[in-house]
């Protein structure tokens, strides 16, 4: 099986910038949108043009933040907002704080300076499943074409160097494939595998997004033999008990 993976070339997004309209109008770069196609739209442009890029001098911070700032050496203004966007603080070291947000493992809650105006921070979308769906039935509306959503972010695995992608939001398609009694190479029932489909995809559109200044925070996944669904059966997420790199580990708010 054969699948292309096509960066689409976007100004520099602003708040309140209709991000629909310009992902159609770049889709016009690769031939448009077709039916099958599977979007991924970098969660930082979601992010910005929802507003959510926060000036730090307009945060006032707490005492909490203040002390924390110090094993971090990260500036209190910015520990703030961690800690206001954080549902759970795991662990803190020097330049970042381990947090779950959304029921993902994430650095510092996704407040992230990379790619946002200097001086300000941008966040992580606000209700990113929903921006998925919503961007998902408008661009069907628009395009006549049936296509799967994904709203992808970076993320770092456990003992390993270097950024991946993953799926934060998710509409149109299983996010992940249960694989469990399917034959392996001997004919042996699989046991216990679920495929991560939407996350691997987001990694592979993450080889054309990059990290800087490419300016391609959009990606059509096209050739790619996938069932669309309205109403996905299975979240991606699962509780911290269920997690293996969790297990018996405690928390702290």
């Amino acid at each position: 099986m054969e699948l292309r993976v096509l960066g689409l070339r976007l100004p520099l997004i602003r708040p309140g910038d209709d991000l629909l309209r310009l992902i159609l109008k770049a889709a016009a770069q690769v031939g448009g949108v077709r039916d099958g196609d599977v979007l991924v739209v970098s969660s930082k442009v979601v992010a910005t043009a929802q507003g959510r890029i926060v000036e730090l001098t307009r945060i006032r911070p707490s005492q909490r933040a203040k002390r924390i700032a110090v094993k971090t050496e990260q500036s209190p203004e910015f520990v703030e907002l961690v800690l206001r966007e954080a549902n759970r603080i795991l662990a803190v070291r020097k330049g970042a704080i381990l947090t779950i947000k959304n029921g993902m493992i994430c650095v510092n809650a996704g407040v992230d300076a990379s790619n946002a105006p200097p001086g300000h921070v941008a966040l992580m979308p606000a209700n990113p499943n929903r921006v998925a769906e919503e961007l998902r039935a408008t661009l069907m509306k628009s395009s006549n074409k049936k296509v799967g959503m994904i709203i992808s972010d970076s993320h770092v695995n456990p003992l390993r160097l270097g950024a991946v992608g993953q799926a934060v939001g998710v509409a149109g398609l299983e996010p992940v494939a249960d694989q469990r009694s399917r034959p392996d190479l001997y004919g042996k029932p699989l046991q216990i595998t679920f495929r991560a489909v939407a996350d691997q995809l987001a990694t592979a559109a993450q080889v054309v997004m990059g990290e800087g200044n490419e300016r391609a925070p959009v990606v059509i996944v096209r050739d790619i033999k996938i069932d669309f669904v309205e109403k996905p059966k299975r979240s991606p997420t699962i509780s911290p008990k269920r997690c293996i790199y969790f297990h018996g580990a405690t928390f702290r708010k």
